[in-house]
């Protein structure tokens, strides 16, 4: 038989130097294992030496991939050189289609080898990856291909089909392979050299033959000699490595690959937590992956026990323990900490935008498969350790040598554009969870100046990232940043508050979305956390990477007209441990604002300098109306032109009935101004129509163009005896009064700090609990405009809608003081307003006046009454 291993020298008891050695002579396959049945064979008539070569012998209709293979037993490639020789003829030019490869070590047989999925080894041949014709040896890793050495020899020109040529491949114990093909002559036709010290389990050696239906049965393989050394394993196998490569999964490296009794997930437990894994997978023939029921404990030493290690020779060790620390980057161990959008005019650093972060733990982190995300843009760190207290420049690859100076930098392909105003950026790990995001503002440097360019933001104190406006601004440092170092303006700056809930509205009947005023903690995949009353609760998940908002699918569907309340318990903080301010809040099924529905309420149409306008909306309805439902439009009164209808907001919330909705450009400002506001009901946009300091005339719209409400201002609605006009508002007397009757509006009192933004109006007149016809809101007023009784309200409940009213004012003497109203159309109620002004617009004396009111109708008939108000000054 042809077939033989053959005793070189003997080393000693354990260790042979050994020679396998085919020539097929036998005229039969022998220990050849085929990947199917009929494919392979021995011919007689065309071979390349000798009188038999291995030959493809199956005539396919279709095209296919046919394999051979010989195991190899007992090789060490470690222990010694291994040197392989054959002789190759291909009888059809090679492409990507028609092509060969010799296995020279595989950790799979024939049959796997066909599929070409998950192998593991080294193969020399033509086109095995690509189609350039050339000799080529490769290292496969679970399939994927990579070149360890590219031999000069173009098999097409150099070898053709009609001749053959001998390979010799040798591989030292430290991994340097030369790869030589000699012609049929022995001549050599080409030499290279590779280094790859990778190992593989040397299982089988083996021949892969691709081909299309007319190119089958023209590959012929001989003379086959395998030197190396070989002998009987007689040691346990023993762990190498053993590394985290989840929360609750480790990475096991074998010294040589295990039993399959020895993958048993049940011989596989963890001290720490006293789990025994769930599975194990083998991920390379000395790799296995074993996934545990629970996450380890992070950053806390722990122990991997395993019963029995045993390799397929049968050797075993037993109770190994192996050490290992879990550590994976958790929220806020890795902070953005510096951020520079808008370099130019550079100050003294270079003109380029950059990031800046800090690692703030005692761990290094492998920022492998990091990510940086704006918007849709998402971008990988190539790599890196990120090491304990470090910190790191991040750029544009192109710019990486401008900042190598100035500390240690990661260059990025693709680096994110910094716009200069603000936007979004987050820095997820490798699975893509959130360890740091930052939504900042040109508004953060506090410096009107430096906000113009050249100066980075820089965050003040690292402890507590995710406090946000409140812990940026601009950098001290003279060169306009401080990249790489500790940022010029650190300190101590705790973050000791929460706002709480900022907003929560139905996405549809049964899912609403709830956002947070900061990125939160503490609430992992339990519900507890939240309630809504009235309705249970399906899931509670994630809505964005900032985790600042939250979707929430609920047992039962939302009602029309009822409103619900959201409840945040205190087990949910902010990640400084703070818990929420406000920690609950109203909503419901919106619906569409009809005429009437909301109203506007209070006008700041001439504002203080650098200080925005706002507009006050109040939902007199039954209705919840949706505030992104709403559009305002501005009416030139000189052209009649109506601008183009705007949102009133960017983002959907809900108007509860009888609530506030102040909206404004720059909300900060308003709550710092208006000191009798209301936080809560005060809501940024992005613009407001034109509100001219002097006259205006706004529309509030719905979704399909119908009027909701309607006003005309002008300057001279304000109080008359004011000095000034600046900073100070138009309030409704009743928010449900006409808001086109001038009469409807007053200015706000100086009590108030001029505006009561999102609260209760200062002039505000209560409705009378009289049922008479005529009724005075009050029987004195006091014209001082601290918010008190500075109004006379006189209400009106009549019948029929043609009732014409003249209203006029005496003193106690009967002087005529003022025509309060002349020829006033009204319907079956109306509301007319005295400010305890005269004719000439100076505010009365103290005493008694009379109240003189003429009514006649559309029938003819006329009535009067006299009312007695007193005014004190």
């Amino acid at each position: 038989m042809a077939f033989s291993m053959t005793l070189m020298a003997s080393v000693s008891s354990l260790k042979t130097v050994c020679q396998i050695v085919d020539n097929f002579e036998s005229g039969n396959l022998g220990n050849w294992i085929a990947s199917a049945e009929s494919r392979w064979g021995i011919d007689s008539l065309a071979g390349i030496s000798g009188k038999y070569s291995l030959y493809h012998i199956y005539d396919n209709p279709v095209s296919g991939i046919d394999c051979i293979g010989l195991r190899l037993k007992n090789l060490h490639p470690l222990e010694g050189l291994t040197r392989w020789s054959f002789s190759v003829r291909h009888g059809c030019d090679p492409s990507s289609t028609n092509n060969w490869a010799i296995f020279l070590m595989s950790d799979s047989d024939p049959a796997a080898l066909a599929e070409m999925e998950n192998i593991s080894g080294y193969a020399v041949g033509v086109n095995l990856d690509g189609y350039d014709d050339t000799l080529r040896l490769w290292k496969l890793t679970r399939g994927d291909k990579e070149v360890v050495a590219a031999c000069p020899v173009n098999w097409q020109a150099s070898i053709g089909t009609s001749k053959h040529a001998r390979l010799i491949v040798e591989r030292s114990v430290s991994g340097q392979w030369i790869l030589t093909a000699f012609d049929r002559d022995g001549s050599p036709s080409g030499t290279v050299a590779g280094n790859d010290s990778e190992l593989f389990s040397p299982e089988w050696f083996g021949v892969v033959y691709r081909y299309t239906s007319t190119r089958d049965r023209l590959l012929w393989f001989d003379d086959l000699e395998v030197d190396g050394v070989f002998h009987e394993d007689k040691t346990p196998p023993s762990v190498t490595g053993c590394t985290i490569s989840g929360q609750n999964t480790l990475d096991l490296t074998t010294s040589e690959e295990l039993s399959e009794s020895s993958l048993s997930a049940a011989n596989f437990s963890v001290a720490g937590t006293g789990g025994t894994a769930i599975s194990v997978r083998k991920m390379l023939p000395l790799s296995y992956r074993l996934e545990f029921g629970s996450s380890f404990r992070n950053k806390t030493s722990d122990d991997l026990i395993i019963k029995s290690l045993c390799d397929r020779s049968g050797n075993c060790a037993g109770n190994i323990i192996v050490p290992f620390l879990p550590v994976w980057p958790e929220l806020g161990d890795v902070v953005i900490s510096e951020i520079m959008a808008d370099p130019v005019p550079a100050v003294s650093l270079p003109e380029r935008e950059y990031l800046e972060i800090t690692n703030r733990t005692g761990y290094a982190f492998n920022l492998r498969k990091w990510k940086l995300i704006t918007g849709e843009q998402r971008t990988d760190f190539p790599g890196g350790i990120c090491l304990p207290n470090e910190v790191i420049i991040i750029c544009s690859l192109q710019d990486t040598l401008l900042f190598s100076k100035l500390g240690k930098v990661v260059g990025l392909k693709s680096f994110p554009a910094l716009t200069d105003d603000g936007r979004i950026i987050i820095l997820a790990d490798s699975l893509d969870n959130m360890i740091h995001g930052v939504e900042y503002s040109s508004a953060w440097y506090g410096d009107e100046l430096k906000s113009e360019g050249g100066w980075s933001l820089e965050l003040i104190d690292t402890g507590y990232p995710f406090y946000a406006e409140g812990n940026w601004q601009a950098s001290g440092s003279r060169k306009g940043g401080t990249p790489g170092t500790v940022n010029s303006v650190s300190r101590h700056n705790p973050d000791i508050s929460f706002y709480g809930i900022e907003n929560v509205f139905p996405e549809d009947s049964v899912t609403i979305i709830l956002r947070l005023s900061e990125t939160v903690i503490n609430n992992g995949n339990d519900q507890n956390w939240l309630k809504v009353e009235g309705n249970g609760l399906i899931s509670v998940k994630p809505a964005d990477q900032m985790l600042d908002q939250y979707r929430i699918t609920l047992q039962k569907p939302l009602k029309n007209k009822q409103i619900y309340t959201l409840f945040v318990t205190d087990d949910i903080t902010d990640f400084a441990a703070n818990t929420a301010e406000k920690a609950s809040f109203s909503f419901g099924m919106p619906e569409q604002a009809g005429q009437g529905d909301i109203q506007f309420n209070e006008l700041l149409f001439n504002p203080l300098p650098g200080d925005p306008d706002y507009i006050e909306l109040y939902n007199c309805s039954e209705k919840i109306i949706d505030a992104r439902r709403l559009f305002l439009a501005v009416i030139n009164d000189d052209t009649r032109d109506t601008s183009h209808a705007e949102p009133a907001t960017n983002e959907h919330r809900c108007i509860i009935p009888g609530t506030y909705n102040v909206i404004t450009t720059d909300r900060d400002k308003i709550i710092s101004r208006y000191y009798s506001s209301v936080e809560e009901n005060i809501f940024n946009t992005g613009s407001l129509p034109s509100m001219p300091d002097d006259r205006g005339h706004l529309l509030l719209l719905n979704p399909e163009l119908g009027r909701v409400d309607e006003v005309t201002y002008d300057e001279k609605m304000h109080y008359s005896l004011i000095s000034g006009r600046e900073g100070i508002a138009l309030e409704k007397v009743r928010p449900e009064s006409i808001s086109a009757d001038r009469m409807s509006w007053h200015t706000a009192s100086e009590s108030s700090g001029w505006g009561t933004p999102g609260a209760p109006n200062s002039v505000f007149v209560k409705e009378p609990a009289a049922d008479d016809r005529v009724v005075l809101s009050s029987e004195k007023i006091s014209p001082d405009n601290d918010g008190f009784e500075d109004l006379l309200m006189i209400d009106f409940k009549l019948e029929g809608n043609g009732n014409i009213l003249r209203i006029t004012v005496f003193d106690e003497t009967g002087t005529y003081v003022r025509t309060v109203a002349d020829n006033f159309l009204a319907g079956p109620e109306a509301s007319v307003v005295w400010d305890g002004t005269a004719d000439d617009t100076k505010l009365v004396n103290t005493g008694i006046y009379i109240i003189l009111i003429e009514l006649y109708n559309d029938k003819g008939k006329t009535r009067s009454w006299k009312k007695v108000c007193t005014v004190l000054r």
